[in-house]
């Protein structure tokens, strides 16, 4: 009967990530619509925005496919945000490795600091995953590059560096889940993906005002919510009505 039981709330718990995973996806889309409006404008520099951003990132995919994939990079800021990350979630991190490493009071204690130390190395773990270093280090070269006499000339090039790094993280964040692929159920994997994508997205959305002044992360994400409601209303329609 136990064992009945267990499966049930399995076969629930996968159920329940495919029902979110069906939602994310609309909604992460969405967003990617809303962003994309709203980096349809022109650089002083010629070209739009969004333009720019595209042709960085499909180079960059171009170049991972035919030539080079910068695995040593990405696995260096990885170990380089994964650290910042303890640092930034730290006393409750800290302090497990060191009541792991340590002599313990009793078992109660030890069984306390493994399972905090679970739930914050999980934390730190997924953490580079989810905030794009590279595009949060771009937008501030391009902040920076906005007090300069050069930025008229600057802000197209500040743009195909921001795509450049969004696929970076994006297609290199997508090889490493691979990677992981065979130790997941197909739903909690898409689950993964769809966290990602949106989470980096609304991240990344964030931080473009520094390397695109005209950026307006309040109207990229209204009009991505209502561009989701929009795809989400229409797919309930399709499917039950």
């Amino acid at each position: 009967m136990g064992q009945l039981g267990s499966s049930v709330k399995g076969w629930l718990a996968r159920g329940l990530k495919a029902a979110v995973v069906a939602v994310l996806v609309p909604t992460a889309i969405g967003l990617l619509v809303g962003i994309l409006g709203e980096l349809d404008r022109m650089t002083l520099a010629g070209g739009t925005f969004r333009e720019w951003i595209a042709t960085g990132f499909a180079t960059y995919v171009g170049l991972h496919l035919l030539l080079y994939r910068p695995v040593t990079l990405f696995r260096a800021s990885h170990r380089l945000f994964s650290a910042l990350a303890v640092w930034l979630f730290g006393g409750q991190v800290a302090s497990v490795q060191a009541g792991g490493g340590g002599k313990a009071k009793g078992k109660s204690s030890k069984r306390e600091g493994a399972d905090a130390g679970a739930q914050g190395s999980t934390l730190v773990a997924f953490s580079p995953y989810v905030v794009p270093l590279s595009v949060v280090l771009m937008c501030a070269v391009g902040w920076l590059l906005q007090r300069t006499a050069w930025w008229s000339w600057l802000d197209g090039p500040v743009s195909f560096g921001v795509g450049v790094a969004i696929a970076f993280h994006w297609v290199m964040t997508a090889d490493e889940l691979q990677q992981q692929r065979s130790r997941w159920h197909v739903e909690t994997y898409l689950l993964a993906l769809a966290l990602v994508f949106m989470l980096t997205m609304v991240i990344a959305a964030a931080c473009l005002p520094g390397a695109v002044p005209e950026f307006s992360f309040i109207d990229a994400l209204a009009n991505g919510l209502s561009a989701a409601q929009e795809i989400l209303t229409t797919l309930v329609q399709r499917l039950f009505f």
